[in-house]
């Protein structure tokens, strides 16, 4: 009796080895398990390891202030110059500048990987002083994400900022500027006075 029971025992705790619970998962999004939906995360490096790499274009370094993306080609020979591409006109963000920020401006951070991460859009300035941005998520582009950084981290952590975007405002174009009544009225002047001094000549 006294065999069949341990025999029993070891069925068990082999059952038990084989099924027990995975330590992986994760309650958390599935490209994004370290991001909270609602509450603001921290801006650091692990946070934004699955945040967006550029809306249209990818940038990688900057030069003479302005983005760019700098990589030279698949099998291209050594000492081979990359090409460059440039974006808009940047300036590292501080301390000093950091007042400069409107709503809605863009912003990209540098995290020592093969790409910048961003844009981050710049939404305001809580207390501490804290800067509080969004991004996308690099999958799910419908995840949008919230990002706090201490003003007095912006010592370590490299972000850039948008500084040469264009103004949205249609410009309006000589075809389309209607006449006013008064430059109908001095036309009328002008003829009126040639008119005259013919008739004076005359």
């Amino acid at each position: 009796m006294a065999k069949t029971r341990k025999k029993r025992h070891k069925k068990l705790n082999l059952t038990k080895s084989k099924f027990r619970s995975p330590t992986s998962l994760s309650i958390f999004p599935e490209r994004s398990p370290q991001l909270q939906d609602k509450e603001p995360n921290t801006l650091n490096a692990f946070t934004t390891k699955n945040i967006s790499v550029g809306d249209k274009q990818q940038w990688n370094t900057v030069e003479n202030n302005k983005l760019a993306y700098k990589r030279s080609a698949r099998g291209a020979p050594i000492g081979s110059y990359p090409k460059i591409m440039y974006g808009p006109q940047v300036e590292r963000l501080t301390k000093k500048n950091y007042k400069k920020l409107k709503k809605g401006a863009q912003l990209y951070y540098d995290r020592n990987s093969v790409v910048f991460r961003g844009p981050f859009t710049y939404q305001k300035t809580l207390r501490g002083p804290n800067l509080l941005l969004t991004a996308n998520d690099i999958g799910y582009q419908h995840n949008i994400y919230k990002f706090v950084i201490p003003v007095n981290k912006l010592q370590t952590e490299i972000l850039y900022m948008e500084t040469g975007q264009k103004s949205n405002r249609p410009t309006m174009k000589k075809k389309d500027k209607k006449k006013t009544p008064k430059t109908r009225k001095t036309r009328k002047t002008r003829k009126t006075r040639k008119k005259r001094k013919k008739r004076s000549k005359n």
